[in-house]
C-alpha cells in the first residue's frame, strides 16, 4: 500500500513509513478520549492505507480517510467498509485487523490493530476540528491586499492582472496546513498546463501567508479578454461586499484601479475552483485554444501522420488490455518538438479492433495494408506545450473532439472528474502526472500476421522495448524537469525542503488532490468560511432565518449535517445559492 517513485520513469518500490509517533505513545498507553482516538486512527489509515486507496485508488469507491466513502452502503450483499459499533460488519476490520491481510507488505502492528478495534466499538468518529495555528484573514484584508498591490502595477498593464485566493481554505481550521502546499501548487500546475507561452510561470504570492496570487494573464497567453470572460461567466463565487468591515472601501479602491476593465466586479476568484473547472470542457479548449478536429491540430503542430507511418517515422506499441480500458489499445508516437502521441482505443477486441489480427492502420494512413488495417473507437491525443507540459485532447473516430471519454471505451479508476468517465484535461493530468507511462508492447512479437510485406511493415513501426523505453522515458524527464518549475516552489518547503521532487511528485497528484476535496459535501464549518465567517457559530446562527432555510440550507444546522457542492454552486437563476446566501446574510452582493 505504500509506495514511492525512485525514478519518474521506473517506479513501483515499496517504502515503509514509520507511523506517526504521537498516535502509536496513545495507542499503547491505554484508552484516550474519543478525539484522541479518532484523531489516532485516522493518522494509522493516512499512513498506512491512503496510498494505495487514496493517493492511487486500487478499489473502486474506497477512499481510506474520507468518512463517507467508508461507511457508504456498498450494495445489499456486501459490508461497508466501516460500521460503526460493529467490527464484525466492517471489511476494513477484516482485512486489517481479523485477517491481518492489509496492508500486504506491513501488516499493522499489535498496537494499531487494537486501536482500530476501539475506534470502530466507539463509533468510528473522524477527527473534529480543531484550532489551527493560523490567524484568520478577512475578506477586508484580502481585498485591501490586492488594492496595495494593483496600486504599484503600472497603470496600463493593470487590465491583465487577476488574483486568486485561498483565504477561505486558510481560514477552514479543518484544512490541514501542510495540505494548503498541495492546492497552491494545483493552481501553478493549472495556470501552466492551460498556458499558451513558452515559459513556465509561478504564480505570485502576494501575502506573508501565501493565500492571494497574482498571474498577468499576458504570461499565460491570455489577454483575450473576450476569452477571460467566459471564466468569468461561469464563475459562481463573484461578491461585492455589503459593510465596511467587509471590504467596501478597500473593493472600491480596487475598482478605481481597475478602471472600466472591471467590468466584471470579480476582484479575485478562488484558486480551488478555478483549479476544478478551468481544466475541463468547456473551459480547457477555451483558454488552451484546443481546435475542433484532430486534423487542425496536426496542422498546428506541423505533424503528417500519413507521411511518419509511411516513411516509419512513427513507433507505435500496443497492449492488450491498458490501465484506462479493458480493450486492447495502440500508443503511437510522432516526432517532433517534445513529442506527439496518440492512441488508438476499441469497443472490443474482436473483428477489426483485434490489433493481434489488425495491427496496421487506419486505413486512411497505411492504405496499402487496408487487409490488415483495424477499425477504432476514437483516441487521446498528448502534444507538448510550448512551455514543455502536456496538452490533451480526446477525439472520435472521425477525429472530431470530444469532451468525454465512453466509459464502454475507457474509465477512470479514480474518478479524478468525480465519475468514472475519462474527461479532457483533469482526468489526464492526473492519470499522466509523470508524463508519458511506461508500458510494454505486446504486438510486435504476438501478432497473427502471416503476410510478409504487413510483417516487415510491423517490424518497421512497432518499436523494440528498448528503443520504446528510451522515447517514454524522455518524455517524462522533460515533461518532470517542467513541472518541477510550476509546481516545485509549493512542495519543497518546511519539512520537505530538501526532498527530491520525484519523491514529492509521486505522492498525490495535486490536481486530483483539489478536485476531490472541491467536490465534498459541504458542512457547516466549510460552507462558513467560504461566506467569510470568522467562526462558524456565526453562520450557525443565521441558519435559524427561514430565507435561509427557504435556500435549502437547514441541513446545515443539524449535527452532521451537509449539503452538496453541485447546490451550493448552481447557478440556475442567473446567481448561484452561494451568492443568493451571502446576500440573505449580509456578506456580499452577487456579482459577474
Amino acid at each position: 500500500m505504500k509506495t514511492v517513485q525512485r525514478t519518474w520513469f521506473h517506479r513501483r518500490c515499496l517504502l515503509v513509513p514509520a507511523l506517526v509517533a504521537a498516535a502509536l505513545g496513545a495507542a499503547s498507553s491505554g484508552r484516550a478520549d474519543d478525539s484522541d482516538l479518532a484523531q489516532q486512527a485516522y493518522d494509522i489509515l493516512k499512513e498506512n492505507c491512503y496510498s494505495c486507496h487514496g493517493e492511487t485508488v486500487k478499489v473502486k469507491g474506497f477512499y481510506v480517510i474520507e468518512r463517507d466513502s467508508l461507511l457508504d452502503n456498498r450494495g445489499e450483499d456486501l459490508n461497508p467498509y466501516v460500521t460503526p459499533g460493529e467490527t464484525e460488519k466492517s471489511v476494513l476490520w477484516e482485512a486489517a485487523v481479523r485477517d491481518a491481510r492489509m496492508p500486504p507488505d506491513a501488516p499493522l502492528t499489535d498496537e494499531e490493530q487494537q486501536l482500530l478495534t476501539r475506534w470502530i466499538e466507539s463509533g468510528a468518529a473522524f477527527p473534529t476540528v480543531v484550532e489551527r495555528d493560523r490567524p484568520f484573514i478577512s475578506e477586508k484584508e484580502v481585498l485591501g491586499t490586492i488594492a496595495g498591490h494593483l496600486f504599484n502595477v503600472n497603470n496600463n498593464d493593470r487590465r491583465f492582472r487577476r488574483y486568486f485566493s485561498i483565504a477561505h481554505l486558510h481560514n477552514n481550521q479543518s484544512v490541514e496546513t501542510g495540505d494548503l502546499r498541495k492546492y497552491r501548487a494545483a493552481f501553478s500546475k493549472v495556470v501552466n498546463s492551460l498556458s499558451r507561452e513558452s515559459t513556465i510561470v509561478v504564480p505570485e504570492a502576494i501575502d506573508e501567508h501565501q493565500t492571494i496570487f497574482c498571474i498577468d494573464l499576458r504570461d499565460v497567453g491570455w489577454d483575450d479578454l473576450n476569452v477571460w470572460d467566459k471564466v468569468v461567466k461561469a464563475y459562481p463565487y463573484g461578491l461585492k461586499p455589503q459593510r465596511a468591515e467587509d471590504g467596501t472601501e478597500e473593493y472600491k479602491r480596487v475598482e478605481d484601479l481597475y478602471g472600466q476593465v472591471f467590468f466584471d466586479g470579480i476582484a479575485s476568484m478562488r484558486a480551488d475552483w478555478f483549479v476544478v473547472q478551468v481544466s475541463r470542457p468547456p473551459l480547457y479548449h477555451d483558454l488552451l485554444d484546443i481546435p475542433e478536429t484532430l486534423d487542425e491540430l496536426l496542422g498546428r503542430l506541423g505533424i503528417d501522420l500519413e507521411k511518419n507511418l509511411e516513411s516509419n517515422r512513427a513507433r507505435r506499441g500496443g497492449v492488450f488490455e491498458s490501465g484506462v480500458s479493458r480493450q486492447n489499445r495502440l500508443i503511437e508516437y510522432h516526432p517532433t518538438r517534445g513529442g506527439f502521441w496518440i492512441s488508438y482505443d476499441f469497443k472490443k477486441n474482436a473483428g477489426r479492433s483485434s490489433l493481434a489480427r489488425f495491427p496496421l492502420g487506419p486505413e486512411a494512413d497505411l492504405p496499402n495494408f487496408k487487409n490488415f488495417a483495424f477499425e477504432h473507437a476514437g483516441g487521446e491525443i498528448i502534444f507538448s506545450l510550448r512551455n514543455g507540459l502536456s496538452g490533451y485532447m480526446l477525439v472520435d473516430n472521425q477525429g472530431n473532439r470530444i469532451d468525454v471519454g465512453p466509459v464502454s471505451i475507457v474509465s477512470d479508476a479514480d474518478e479524478t472528474s468525480g465519475t468514472p468517465e475519462i474527461v479532457t484535461g483533469i482526468s489526464c493530468m492526473n492519470c499522466h502526472k509523470h508524463g508519458t507511462r511506461p508500458f510494454q508492447d505486446d504486438i510486435r512479437e504476438s501478432d497473427a500476421i502471416f503476410n510478409n510485406q504487413a510483417r516487415e511493415k510491423i517490424l518497421s513501426l512497432y518499436a523494440k522495448r528498448p528503443e520504446m523505453d528510451r522515447l517514454l522515458k524522455r518524455g517524462s524527464d522533460d515533461f518532470m524537469r517542467q513541472l518541477e518549475k510550476a509546481i516545485g516552489p509549493f512542495l519543497q518547503v518546511g519539512d520537505d525542503a530538501d526532498k527530491p521532487f520525484y519523491v514529492l511528485a509521486d505522492a498525490e497528484e495535486p490536481v486530483k488532490f483539489v478536485a476531490r476535496r472541491y467536490d465534498r459535501n459541504l458542512n457547516l464549518e466549510t460552507a462558513a468560511r467560504e461566506l467569510g465567517y470568522e467562526s462558524p457559530s456565526g453562520l450557525a446562527e443565521q441558519i435559524k432565518n427561514v430565507s435561509l432555510a427557504r435556500l435549502g440550507l437547514g441541513p446545515l444546522g443539524a449535527k452532521d449535517g451537509t449539503i452538496k457542492r453541485s447546490f451550493w454552486d448552481s447557478q440556475e437563476s442567473s446567481v448561484s445559492v452561494f451568492q443568493e446566501a451571502a446576500r440573505e446574510t449580509g456578506r456580499g452582493v452577487p456579482v459577474n
